[in-house]
């Protein structure tokens, strides 16, 4: 299988689309996502997701600007919940550590919820770039409209001048083209393996995040040409936790020890 990393929306992938390819669905909705793949079993109910979900925005309301809150992209997971007020960790602990089983199955399922916590994190944040991708589109729409209705050309309006001065009147910072808020994928890479079947490769065509790895002296080589990946393309299997730029295995995320098939495209 084929497994977009680390977008989750098929509108967000950045590469021609690869056949077959299908996007990680964290359960945040009741229907499966367009292309999605939902591992059977998830901890958390879609009803109970978006209740720690809007914990979790109540804690970030109080960053102006949307791009602070990938700051928990590079923190651990227990350093991002110590942060919040409604101690969102605590409420997944407590759900799974009362709950029959033994301690170590009490244990297992707590870190699924957790590690589905960090994806539905990473869903959410796709979302809202979706959203204020429109809306700056609007923005440039109508700034276009009423230079046609004023009979300006390309020359006159200066488009780059106007398009900043659009951003700067619509008060909603957005994302410019050819700009991205940048994904917490250090986390999510870690949080995957618990979910993914044998076969998966995950693919990735974010250029930043290839950049990453390759500066880390990651391994890849051609990609099997039977994965039916675009020509070019090069793989690696590495432990989550090295591709997530760590120098050992994160303690909180157990599971980032397991190995990952990646595939980088460009």
């Amino acid at each position: 299988m084929l497994l977009s990393f680390p977008h989750m929306h098929p509108i967000l992938f950045p590469a021609a689309p690869v056949p077959g390819l299908r996007f990680f669905d964290p359960g945040m909705t009741e229907a499966v996502s367009e292309n999605g793949f939902r591992p059977e079993g998830l901890p958390l109910d879609p009803r109970t997701a978006a209740s720690l979900i809007r914990d979790c925005i109540s804690f970030g309301e109080q960053f102006k600007d949307p791009a602070e809150m990938a700051y928990f992209g590079a923190t651990t997971p227990d350093e991002f919940y110590d942060g919040t007020p409604s101690s969102i960790q605590a409420q997944l602990l407590q759900r799974f550590g009362d709950g029959e089983g033994a301690v170590e199955e009490r244990a297992a399922k707590a870190a699924r919820a957790q590690a589905q916590f960090v994806l539905l994190l990473g869903w959410f944040f796709e979302e809202k770039m979706i959203e204020l991708q429109g809306l700056e589109q609007g923005v440039r729409d109508s700034w276009r409209s009423m230079d046609t209705t004023l009979g300006l050309d390309d020359e006159d309006r200066g488009e780059e001048r106007m398009v900043t001065l659009g951003q700067a009147h619509s008060h909603i910072g957005g994302v410019p083209d050819g700009q991205a808020i940048p994904l917490p994928w250090q986390r999510m890479v870690e949080a995957l393996p618990v979910f993914l079947p044998g076969d998966a490769v995950l693919v990735c065509a974010d250029q930043g995040i290839i950049a990453s790895w390759l500066a880390d002296g990651l391994p890849f080589e051609l990609a099997d040409p039977g994965l039916g990946l675009p020509h070019g393309a090069r793989a690696a299997t590495l432990p989550a936790w090295r591709l997530a730029g760590r120098r050992k295995a994160s303690e909180a995320m157990p599971a980032a020890d397991r190995d990952l098939c990646v595939a980088i495209i460009s």
